[in-house]
């Protein structure tokens, strides 16, 4: 009987063999959008500019081996926790602009109905 091989599971000292989006996107220090333009530029261009990805469906995936090698090293794992996935919801949130309606006088009004 043949032995079956376990995958090798990312531990805290190891990054994954293909990371998502986000995640390369936090290696990187960009943001979520521009990783996306930037995957979506590098299958454009048949592999010459942007983030390397390959795609299963409808989901991106970041070989980690094609990502270093376009960094010039290897990842640092885990990211820091500032810059870790769903660290946003601990950035400052935007003050909430209140947005007022100018209202038309009942002069204005009825003749916009008239007309």
């Amino acid at each position: 009987m043949s032995q079956m091989i376990e995958p090798a599971v990312a531990t805290p000292t190891n990054p994954p063999d293909f990371l998502t989006l986000d995640e390369a996107a936090a290696v990187l220090r960009v943001g979520r959008s521009t990783a996306y333009r930037e995957a979506n530029a590098f299958e454009a261009s048949g592999g010459t500019t942007g983030i390397p990805v390959v795609r299963y469906g409808k989901q991106f995936r970041v070989p980690r081996c094609r990502l270093e090698e376009q960094l010039g090293g290897p990842l640092t794992w885990p990211l820091p926790n500032d810059v870790a996935i769903g660290a946003s919801t601990a950035m400052k949130p935007t003050k909430s602009v209140k947005r007022t309606v100018a209202s038309r006088s009942t002069a204005q009004l009825s003749l916009a109905i008239e007309s």
